[in-house]
């Protein structure tokens, strides 16, 4: 039988624990078969999902500042690099690479004004990749988890993992001989992300930095309570 067919990004978060750290003084997330880093997970996802949409031609990058340490920010602060849509055709892709798609159509199309305007308060880019990753409209309790659902999404539809647990929620694999069919796909987007990282590694830092900017800023739990 053929690996099921999952976007790479969520075939990389199947096999996140062999991959990404999981310090216990941090916010940790809920993984397959354990739990990550919770910034570092949604920050690397992020930025595998934005590098698949660019390989596959549908957006790409631009550095439009050097990367720097931001000790105070103001809305988020501004954009390290930049996005351009490529394919506005409305190309429908599923788990968190999907997720990107329509977000990105949704700044460029105009929409979330209010939203639009703050960020001019703040110098943003219009085009920011911080911008792109806010218009996924992450949870401000959970920033990570929202990005990590889009992973579950598709691979529980696969029937691949489920979660279990009323309040301490565990990811679990369902079927261990599917995912395992995995492993080489795996092993080959990790290599090549690798050399991407080499070959291109400025805008890989800007990038990254932007995503892991974006999921700090966005965490707010005291907002609601």
């Amino acid at each position: 039988m053929p690996p099921p067919a999952l976007t790479e990004t969520t075939i990389r978060w199947l096999f996140a624990t062999s991959w990404l750290p999981s310090d216990a003084g941090e916010h940790r997330v809920g993984v397959p078969g354990g739990k990550t880093t919770a910034v570092d997970t949604a920050g690397n996802l992020l930025h595998i999902a934005m590098w698949s949409l660019r390989r596959q031609g549908l957006m790409e990058f631009e550095q439009v500042r050097p990367v720097g340490d931001e000790r105070v920010t103001v809305l988020g602060g501004r954009s390290f690099a930049r996005f351009a849509l490529v394919d506005e055709s409305g190309a429908r892709l599923r788990g968190l690479e999907g997720a990107l798609l329509a977000a990105a159509a949704t700044v460029a199309g105009g929409e979330g004004r209010i939203a639009q305007a703050l960020d001019r308060v703040s110098g943003e880019d219009e085009r920011g990749v911080r911008l792109l990753v806010r218009a996924l409209d992450l949870d401000n309790r959970s920033p990570w988890g929202s990005v990590c659902g889009h992973c579950f999404a598709e691979a529980a539809a696969a029937g691949l993992v489920q979660a279990k647990g009323r309040f301490v929620r565990k990811i679990v694999v369902t079927d261990s001989a599917a995912v395992e069919s995995l492993r080489p796909r795996h092993d080959e987007l990790r290599a090549a992300r690798g050399d991407y990282l080499e070959a291109e590694p400025d805008l890989t830092g800007a990038v990254m930095a932007d995503c892991l900017h974006a999921v700090s800023a966005a965490h707010s739990p005291s907002l609601g309570d």
